[in-house]
């Protein structure tokens, strides 16, 4: 009797059961996503990883596979050699898996092959792009994000995402760094991850519009700056604030070379019509560094609003 209880609790289990798409641009042996996917597991989630086999920093929304089957170099920490497949699963886990290609080629191997040929075509409830190992939260640098265009593409093919962001630069290896000390800062982004996605897949990620997403970033915790920010508050934020951060550069006339900077221009909302033109921007609540992550909501329509396209009619309209 007592074994068909627990077989009847494991069939309910399985049905009751949310799957989760996880991937990043930090590569799949970073210390962040394998904390993401131990604690989402032990959340009760079917979680499936599909990672960059190497960091993919900055390579925003391009769409990069494999050009051989084979690696034709190591892969991110070593941890996957030159000559062996350009994608596969962990030895430990089947469910883990390294693509020889970017973030956005990373959802499309998922979903278009990975899923419906190794896991019965399971629906997924909820992506998941990160947590990066840097912040996302400049909408002067929002194509640039390769975790977000994990996010997007997700989206696009009518599945709900969320964009994670932290503020550790130090990419790491999971084998080296990951532990159980609550303390370590993988450890307490993962643990918002997980209390976000219980809200959203409680209340139903379905009911979220089929155009929008979330981008999330983590303030730095802990051992990074602020001993005292173990448990980040959350905030309601937009993208794009009364001014914006966008990438810029300078001559070096000593090395005759370019570098990159930072340019702060300010007054763009001026004509602020989208979205809720009242909230912080990311980067304000950000910078201000009050153990504070920030939840604002992105669409890929990027259709201007009514307003504004009859503004511009009104100056183009002789040629329709």
């Amino acid at each position: 009797m007592l074994s068909k209880l627990i077989i009847f609790i494991l069939l309910i289990a399985q049905v009751f059961a949310k799957t989760i798409l996880l991937t990043n641009d930090d590569s799949w042996a970073s210390t962040y996503i394998r904390a993401a996917y131990r604690d989402l597991k032990k959340a009760g989630y079917d979680v499936i990883m599909v990672a960059p086999v190497r960091q993919q920093t900055g390579n925003g929304g391009s769409f990069q596979v494999p050009k051989s089957k084979t690696l034709e170099k190591d892969g991110e920490f070593g941890y996957v050699k030159k000559g062996a497949p350009s994608w596969d699963h962990d030895a430990d886990d089947s469910n883990i898996y390294y693509f020889d290609g970017t973030t956005s080629a990373c959802v499309a191997f998922a979903l278009n092959y990975l899923i419906p040929e190794k896991f019965d075509n399971v629906k997924v409830d909820l992506t998941i792009s990160g947590p990066n190992e840097g912040p996302g939260i400049l909408s002067g640098f929002f194509t640039y994000s390769s975790t977000t265009s994990g996010a997007y593409f997700s989206v696009y093919n009518g599945i709900p995402a969320i964009s994670f962001g932290g503020s550790d630069l130090n990419n790491t290896f999971f084998k080296d760094d990951l532990n159980n000390d609550k303390l370590l800062p993988a450890n307490i982004y993962s643990s918002k991850i997980v209390e976000l996605v219980d809200l959203i897949l409680a209340k139903d990620a379905a009911k979220i519009p089929n155009t929008v997403g979330l981008n999330v970033n983590f303030p730095q915790v802990s051992t990074l700056s602020d001993k005292n920010c173990t448990d980040p508050t959350w905030m309601k934020t937009r993208i794009l604030g009364k001014g914006v951060l966008v990438p810029s550069m300078s001559y070096n006339k000593k090395t005759e070379l370019y570098e990159v900077g930072y340019d702060y221009l300010d007054n763009k909302q001026k004509d602020c019509e989208d979205g809720d033109c009242n909230l912080p921007s990311e980067y304000s609540v950000f910078f201000a560094k009050n153990c504070t992550s920030t939840v604002s909501v992105f669409s890929i329509d990027y259709d201007a609003s009514l307003s504004q396209s009859n503004k511009v009619h009104s100056i183009i309209g002789d040629l329709f």
